[in-house]
Order: structure tokens, then sequence, then C-alpha cells
């Protein structure tokens, strides 16, 4: 039989022994991280622990392709010093965006690892230097359960914001991410869905957040629904014939 280490005391309880490490408890708040980072949404700022997106973490967000990543963590971006690193963005950049949204391209740094070894190597050495912001979306292929603790224990000896975007099936599958939420653009707004928090058991499905888009967002109706809301007014007299209109032209 194995002696306890010297440093313990002879009386340590297996809950102690449990939380020498990072273990999660579900309901215990005793690793819940303290730094965060306003997310520029009062609404969802209150639906998270410590107010804002925690820092020193893993934060997945789930989604089916792009669905509007900028303009969810834009805030945190401006709010955070430091590198603005895109691992593997699923599409170039659009730098005039940035420069409306007052983010300096000078901070930008763009890393391609399609290979998933190679965007787990990226990942986590560029999390552990990291006081700015690591935005990575995973490659196609998927990550295990081990890899992603790789990715999660180095984040936590960085001091920024450490995101990972996933494809909507990773919902499904465990994690070991500090924060875990779902996101969607539906017709009012960016759906998001805490589904995951370390720090707070969850006993009730979470009830979705909507985050208003810019005006550039909105959808466009198609050109026959343009008027379908508009309200029809009935003449009180029977349709009389139109005159006919001859455009106006000049003297020859």
């Amino acid at each position: 039989m194995n002696e306890i280490p010297p440093e313990l005391p002879a009386n340590v309880s297996l809950e102690q022994l449990l939380l020498r490490e990072d273990m999660w408890m579900g309901h215990s708040q005793r690793f819940t991280t303290r730094a965060a980072v306003d997310t520029g949404y009062e609404e969802l700022n209150t639906g998270l622990l410590n107010r804002g997106w925690p820092l020193g973490s893993l934060v997945e967000v789930c989604q089916q392709g792009m669905q509007g990543e900028w303009q969810l963590f834009t805030p945190s971006l401006l709010e955070l010093p430091g590198l603005i690193v895109l691992l593997n963005p699923p599409a170039a950049p659009f730098s005039q965006a940035f420069i409306q949204a007052g983010i300096d391209l000078e901070r930008l740094l763009i890393v391609t690892a399609a290979e998933k070894n190679h965007f787990i190597a990226c990942f986590i050495e560029l999390s552990r230097a990291s006081a700015g912001v690591v935005l990575a979306w995973q490659p196609k292929e998927s990550l295990t359960y081990t890899e992603l603790r790789k990715c999660q224990l180095a984040s936590t000896e960085g001091t920024g914001l450490s995101v990972m975007f996933r494809p909507a099936t990773a919902q499904q599958q465990s994690s070991p991410a500090t924060l875990r939420v779902y996101a969607q653009i539906v017709p009012t707004g960016l759906e998001i869905t805490v589904f995951k928090q370390k720090g707070h058991l969850q006993t009730q499905q979470a009830k979705p957040i909507v985050l208003p888009l810019p005006d550039q967002w909105q959808p466009i109706l198609p050109y026959h629904a343009l008027n379908q809301h508009a309200p029809v007014i009935k003449p009180d007299v029977k349709p009389q014939r139109l005159a006919t209109v001859t455009p106006l032209r000049g003297k020859t």
C-alpha cells in the first residue's frame, strides 16, 4: 500500500486528495476562475460566473459553421491587450471590418495548422505564452478528451483568453473546458446557450440568451415578402381607371 506523501497530513480525507488537482465537483466553486473579461453584453455577463469570459481557461464554443464569432468576442478583443492570434480561421479575415471595429491590425496574427497534431501543438504553445487572445477553429478531425485536456491545461498556464470553436456535434461529447456554450444565429439575433460552467451545477436546461446583431447583419427579406406585413387598405368606392402618365420630354 502506498504511503501518503509527507507534505500531506496523516488524516487527509479522500475529498481533500481529489481537490489537490482541478477535479470538478459539479457544485463546488473552489476552482472557479476569478479573472474574467467583460463580454460586452450585460445579459450574458449575468449568466456567467464572475460576469465575463474566464481568463486562463479553455472556453469552448460549439456551432454549425460560422455563427457570429466576431460579434460575440469583439468587445473582449477591444478590452484585452496583447496579440490576437487566429488559429485556423475558416475564412480570410476582412481587414476593413477589424479597422471599423477599432482593432489595430498590428495586433493580428494568423496561424495555419491543417493537421490535427500541428493544431494541438500550436494551441498549446500559443495559450501558454498568451496574455492576449487566442481564437482557434478545430480542424476537421475530432479531438479526443485527452487532447482537449492538454489544451485546457495549457490555457491555465497563460493569462489571456483562449477560445476554441468546435462543430455543433461536439456538444454531445465530454470536454474538460471551463466554459462551454452553443451559438447559433436566429432571426432575432445571436442565440447563446451556456450548457457547462465549472463551479456551477446545472440542474435544468439553460435558457438561451439572444444578443442583438448589427444592422448590416440583419437578414434581408426576399422581394415577394417585403410588403407582406403592410396593412391592406380597401377602398370605399369602386376602383376607377387609372390615368395614363406621359413622361416629360424636353423641347425639340
